[in-house]
C-alpha cells in the first residue's frame, strides 16, 4: 500500500511537470524565445545569488513552491481567443511567458557589477552565458568578486569653525565619554560614537550612506534644522592604505547659500530656535483654503502665547490638556528632529485624530534662525458601527459566528476608546443544523473603555512623557450551551496597563493589574459528569472565582514601511498567576476549608495556579513571492494552594488551526493518551509543546499556497485519572511528539488572510487502550497503536486528517 501511495503521486507531479513543461512555450511568438531560467553563481559566500537576484532586469517565470510555475501553467490553460471570458480569467490570473530580451542581459550585468562595487568589491567581473535551445533561453551570470576593499583607519577630523557655536552638541561635550583636550577632539569624539563604520571593515558605500544619515540625524536632533546629509562626505585613500586597503576621512562642508544675484556664499551651520506653536486640530486644506484665511471659534494660549491652539468649527471637541501632553515640541528651545517625530507618532495614537501634518517656517525676523511650528489635523469620525461573520470548523463541527461592534472614538473628548460588541456563534455537532437544542450555541457581550494614557497615580511626569500608554477597562460576559456536557456563563472584568518606549515601538509591554471572572456552571449533563474524576468536576466545572495578575511582553522587527526581503521574528512571552491575594485574605481571616481542603469566598471556591507561555517565530523571505515561516513554543500551567488541578479555562489543547494541525482542535494528547469516551476535557493537559514550520508561495491575485509541517503534543504535570499515559515523562516525551503534514490556500485581503488548511498525520503517538473482560469486570488487555497512519492506512482520511478554516496566519 506504501509503494502504491508513493507510486501515485509520483506520477501526478511528474505528470504536472511534463505537462507545464510542454505548454510553456504556447504564447511564445514566432522567432522569439522564452526565458526559462536565469541562475547566478558567485566565488564568495559572502555574495549569495539570493541578495543578487533583486538586481536583475529579467527574471523568469515565477516558481510556486520554487519548483512548479503554477501562474504560467494557469495562463497558458486560456485558449487563443482573447475575447472569451473564460480566457480572460485564465490570463487575468496567471502570469505570461517572460520573452527573452537581449538588452537586459547586459543591464543586469552592469547592476550586479555596480551592486558589487558598492559593496567594497571594486575588483569585481560579472560575464553572462546565454544558451539557447529551439525556443528556450537559458541565462546564467557568473560573479568573480575578487578581494574587498577593506578600511584601514577611519578618521574624523571635523573643525568646530564650521558652527556657530563651538559646542553644537550641547551636554553631550560634558559627557566624559568624550573629554578631550581640545573642542575639535571633543567634537570628533561625539561624531564617532556608535558610528557604522568600522576599521578592517569591508569598504561599502551602503554604510557610508547610513552614516551619513546617521549624523545627519545627530545634528537635527540639536537645533540646526537646515542640515542634510548632503554636507557629509567621505575621501577615501587608497594610496596610502596599502594593497586593497583605504584610509578614509569624514568631513563636513560649510552651509552654502545662492544669493539673488546667483552667487554661492559659504557661512557657518546655523542652530534654530522654535519660538512659537501653533496648533489647528480642525483644519482640512482640501474646505478650509489658505492657514491664513482660517478664522477659528476658540483659541487656547499656553507658555505666554507662544503655543496656541486653535479649535474650529466643532468647538472643543478634544480636551487641551491631552493635545500638551501629546506635544513634544516646546517654544523657546532648539529644533529638535526627534521631538517632531514624537510628536508626530504620539498624535497618531489618538484615534479621534486624523491627516496629521507637521511643518516649520522660518520666521521674518531680524534674526533669521527663528521658526514657527504649525501643527494641522482634523477629526476623525466619532462613532462607527461594525460587523463580522465567520464559518468555523471545529473536529468536523460546522458552524458560523457573529458579532456586531459599537465603536466612539472620543467618549470623554479626550480621545478614549469606547468599545461594546455582541457576539453569538452557533455550532452543529452534525450536518443537521435545524436541531436547535442538539448542537452548540454561545452568546455574549463585550466593552471596553481605553484611555491614551497611564491611568495611575504617583507616576513622574517625566516617566508619563517617556511612554506611550493606554489603561484598558474591560467587563465581559459570556453564556455557552454544550448540548450532553454542560451550560456555563462566565462574568469577567479587569484593568490593564498597555505601553511600549516611544523610542522603540517594537518592544511592547502589558500588564493585566487585576483580572477577576465569576464561573457558573447552572446545568451539567448526568452523563458528562460521570465521565469526570472528582477533581476535575470540582475544579473545573463547579462554581469558582479565578482572580489573576499577569504580564506580557512582545517583541519584533516586523515594520510595514520597509520593503526588504530581511527576516521578520517574533516573541511573546506571558506570566499569570491566580488566588495568591484571595488565599492571603482566606488565611488572615482564617476562613474554613471545605471538605476537599479548598477555602472559599463568599461560599464560592477560587482557582490558584501560575501559568507560563512562550513563543518564537520567524519568516525568512527567499524573494518578493517565496518565503519560510517556522515557530517554536511552549507553555506550562501548575496547580498550588488552592487547586489540585488547574482550571479547563487555563488548561492547554493541541491539534486545531494554530497547532498540530493533523488533528482537529482538543483531539491530542495528553502525551500518548488514548480517549475510549470521547470526552474533551480529557484531551487537556498542563504543557504544552509545538513547533511549525511551513512554505509559503504566492500563485496568482491574492492567493497564496503553502506546504506544513507541525510537530507537537501536551502533557499533565501530574498523573492523573482518566488520562493514562498523559503525565511528562522524559525518558518518554519525546517518543509522544506528534507530527502531521498538509498543505493549506491562503486568500490575502491585505485587512483580512482567510486560511483553509489540510493536515494529515504522520506520526501518532497515541496508544488507544483495548479492555478484556474478566470475572464480569472490563480490565485493560493491551495498548493498540497506529504510529505512522499516513503510510500504514493511506485511504482513511475522515480518520487520518483533518481541515481547518481560519483568519489569519497559524503565526
Amino acid at each position: 500500500m506504501r509503494l502504491k501511495l508513493f507510486s501515485l503521486f509520483s506520477t501526478i507531479i511528474i505528470f504536472c511537470i511534463y505537462l507545464s513543461s510542454c505548454s510553456s512555450t504556447k504564447f511564445v511568438p514566432k522567432g522569439e524565445y522564452w526565458l526559462e531560467n536565469v541562475s547566478i553563481t558567485s566565488d564568495t559566500k559572502d555574495i549569495t545569488p539570493m541578495d543578487m537576484e533583486t538586481y536583475l532586469a529579467q527574471k523568469a517565470n515565477y516558481k510556486t513552491f520554487a519548483i512548479f510555475r503554477l501562474p504560467l501553467f494557469i495562463y497558458n490553460l486560456s485558449g487563443r481567443d482573447s475575447t472569451k471570458w473564460i480566457n480572460k480569467i485564465l490570463r487575468s490570473g496567471g502570469e505570461p511567458p517572460v520573452i527573452f530580451d537581449s538588452t537586459l542581459v547586459y543591464k543586469s550585468a552592469d547592476n550586479l557589477t555596480q551592486v558589487l562595487k558598492n559593496k567594497g568589491y571594486v575588483h569585481a567581473k560579472v560575464t553572462d552565458e546565454v544558451f539557447i535551445k529551439n525556443n528556450r533561453v537559458k541565462i546564467k551570470y557568473n560573479i568573480e568578486a575578487g578581494e574587498p576593499y577593506k578600511i584601514k583607519e577611519y578618521e574624523v577630523n571635523i573643525p568646530d569653525s564650521l558652527f556657530n557655536n563651538n559646542k553644537p552638541f550641547g551636554i553631550l561635550h560634558n559627557d566624559p565619554r568624550f573629554r578631550a583636550d581640545s573642542t575639535i577632539l571633543n567634537l570628533n569624539r561625539i561624531l564617532k560614537w556608535n558610528t557604522l563604520v568600522k576599521s578592517q571593515a569591508k569598504f561599502d558605500l551602503n554604510v557610508l550612506d547610513d552614516e551619513r544619515a546617521r549624523i545627519s540625524s545627530l545634528f537635527r536632533r540639536f537645533g540646526y534644522y537646515d542640515f542634510n546629509r548632503e554636507y557629509i562626505g567621505f575621501v577615501a585613500d587608497t594610496i596610502t592604505g596599502g594593497k586593497d586597503k583605504v584610509n578614509l576621512e569624514l568631513t563636513i562642508y560649510p552651509f552654502t547659500q545662492r544669493a539673488e544675484s546667483g552667487n554661492i556664499t559659504e557661512m557657518q551651520h546655523q542652530q534654530y530656535i522654535v519660538k512659537e506653536v501653533d496648533f489647528y486640530v480642525d483644519y482640512n486644506p482640501l474646505t478650509d483654503g489658505y492657514l491664513t484665511d482660517y478664522r477659528p471659534t476658540e483659541t487656547v494660549e499656553r507658555n505666554d502665547g507662544k503655543f496656541k491652539i486653535y479649535y474650529g468649527i466643532r468647538g472643543k471637541y478634544i480636551k487641551p490638556h491631552i493635545i500638551l501632553d501629546n506635544n513634544f515640541i516646546s517654544p523657546d528651545a532648539l529644533y529638535n528632529e526627534n521631538a517632531t517625530s514624537q510628536t508626530y507618532n504620539s498624535l497618531a495614537r489618538l484615534h479621534i485624530l486624523k491627516n496629521i501634518n507637521i511643518k516649520y517656517e522660518l520666521l521674518n525676523e531680524n534674526d533669521s534662525t527663528k521658526l514657527k511650528c504649525i501643527i494641522t489635523c482634523i477629526p476623525d469620525k466619532k462613532q462607527g458601527i461594525s460587523t463580522e461573520i465567520e464559518g468555523t470548523n471545529s473536529g468536523g463541527r460546522f458552524g458560523v459566528g457573529s458579532s456586531i461592534g459599537y465603536l466612539h472614538r472620543n467618549i470623554f473628548k479626550g480621545s478614549e476608546l469606547f468599545n461594546v460588541k455582541l457576539q453569538g456563534g452557533y455550532e452543529a455537532i452534525s450536518f443537521d443544523f435545524s436541531n436547535f437544542a442538539k448542537n452548540y450555541f454561545e452568546i455574549g457581550a463585550e466593552t471596553s473603555v481605553t484611555f491614551p494614557r497611564f491611568m495611575f497615580p504617583f507616576l513622574q511626569k517625566d516617566l508619563r512623557r517617556r511612554l506611550n500608554a493606554s489603561t484598558q477597562f474591560t467587563a465581559n460576559y459570556t453564556y455557552q450551551r454544550r448540548p450532553d456536557y454542560f451550560s456555563r456563563t462566565i462574568l469577567s472584568s479587569g484593568v490593564k496597563y498597555l505601553w511600549n518606549n516611544r523610542r522603540n515601538s517594537s518592544v511592547k509591554h502589558t500588564f493585566d493589574l487585576v483580572e477577576v471572572s465569576y464561573v457558573r456552571i447552572p446545568e451539567l449533563s448526568k452523563d458528562f459528569i460521570e465521565k469526570l474524576t472528582p477533581a476535575a468536576r470540582i475544579y473545573s466545572f463547579t462554581d469558582q472565582f479565578i482572580l489573576s495578575t499577569g504580564y506580557t511582553y512582545s517583541n519584533t522587527n516586523y515594520n510595514p514601511s520597509r520593503r526588504t526581503l530581511q527576516p521578520v521574528y517574533s516573541f511573546r512571552g506571558q506570566v499569570e498567576t491566580a488566588g495568591n491575594l484571595l488565599s492571603l485574605i482566606g488565611n488572615l481571616a482564617n476562613s474554613p476549608k471545605d471538605e476537599i481542603g479548598s477555602r472559599t469566598i463568599f461560599g464560592t471556591r477560587f482557582a490558584q495556579y501560575a501559568r507560563l507561555n512562550i513563543d518564537y517565530s520567524q519568516t525568512i523571505p527567499i524573494d518578493e513571492k517565496n518565503a519560510i515561516a517556522w515557530r517554536i513554543g511552549g507553555g506550562l500551567a501548575f496547580p498550588y494552594g488552592n487547586n489540585k488541578e488547574v482550571p479547563i479555562q487555563k488548561r492547554f489543547f493541541s491539534g486545531g488551526a494554530n497547532s498540530v494541525r493533523g488533528w482537529g482542535v482538543r483531539e491530542l494528547g495528553p502525551g500518548s493518551f488514548g480517549d475510549t469516551i470521547n470526552n474533551f476535557y480529557n484531551h487537556s493537559g498542563d504543557i504544552r509543546f509545538d513547533a511549525n514550520i511551513e512554505y509559503r508561495s504566492k500563485v496568482f491575485w491574492k492567493f497564496e499556497l503553502a506546504s506544513f509541517i507541525d510537530a507537537g503534543n501536551i502533557w499533565t504535570v501530574k498523573k492523573y485519572k482518566n488520562q493514562e499515559n498523559g503525565e511528562f515523562k522524559l525518558d518518554r516525551a519525546y517518543k509522544e511528539i506528534a507530527a502531521s503534514w498538509g498543505i493549506g490556500l491562503r486568500l490575502d485581503l491585505e485587512y483580512v488572510l482567510i486560511r483553509l488548511d489540510w493536515g494529515w498525520k504522520i506520526y501518532d503517538p497515541t496508544k488507544n487502550p483495548i479492555y478484556k473482560m474478566e470475572d464480569g469486570e472490563k480490565v485493560l488487555d493491551h495498548y493498540e497503536t497506529n504510529r505512522w497512519p499516513t503510510f500504514n492506512s493511506p485511504l482513511s482520511l475522515g480518520r487520518n486528517t483533518a481541515w481547518h478554516i481560519a483568519v489569519g496566519y497559524p503565526f
